[in-house]
């Protein structure tokens, strides 16, 4: 619960997730409704979105990219982001040059997500970035450079070109459904 003092005026924000989950009653148990006025002045007249926020904070599977990858090529991770129901994500860099909307931006100052699978696409993973994924279940790079941070967080690391890689992978788990 929020409470405001009528005297001032104050929003408050609560991030997907960041609250407990409500456990389902059992069967049998017995609720009662009670109706209760506000006691303030303030109440919630509307609320909607104009970005796609939540999309990462609940995405099983996320495929995050960095500079290496343009946005002309964005297209080419299709493929990939359909055989495993991804979504995009990003860098700062990234969404700092319009290439994806902020509201893709994981890390520091984007969002933190906790996705089952995270794999890094031609990103370097420098520590600002990689926060906000240390809560992934397993983290796959994909770089064709082997010295980038990044393979220091990931479970798992492909030095490769990622216009090789990416197709590759995909067939691969095309061939096992």
């Amino acid at each position: 619960a929020v409470r405001l003092p009528a005297e001032t005026t104050q929003m408050a924000t609560v991030r997907p997730g960041m609250l407990p989950r409500r456990v389902p009653r059992p069967n049998g148990a017995v609720t009662t409704r009670l109706d209760v006025a506000p006691r303030s002045r303030m109440r919630t007249l509307a609320q909607a979105r104009d970005d796609d926020t939540n999309v990462l904070a609940e995405a099983a599977v996320v495929v995050g990219v960095g500079e290496g990858l343009v946005p002309e090529d964005y297209a080419t991770l299709d493929p990939l982001l359909g055989v495993l129901g991804a979504e995009l994500g990003a860098t700062r860099k990234v969404t700092d040059k319009g290439w994806l909307p902020h509201a893709r931006q994981i890390g520091i100052t984007g969002r933190s997500i906790a996705p089952n699978l995270y794999i890094a696409v031609a990103l370097s993973g420098k520590f600002n970035h990689m926060v906000g994924v240390r809560s992934a279940g397993t983290i796959l790079a994909i770089n064709e450079q082997r010295e980038m941070p990044v393979f220091a967080a990931a479970d798992v690391g492909i030095t490769a070109d990622w216009r090789e890689a990416v197709p590759a992978l995909v067939a691969e788990l095309r061939s096992r459904l």
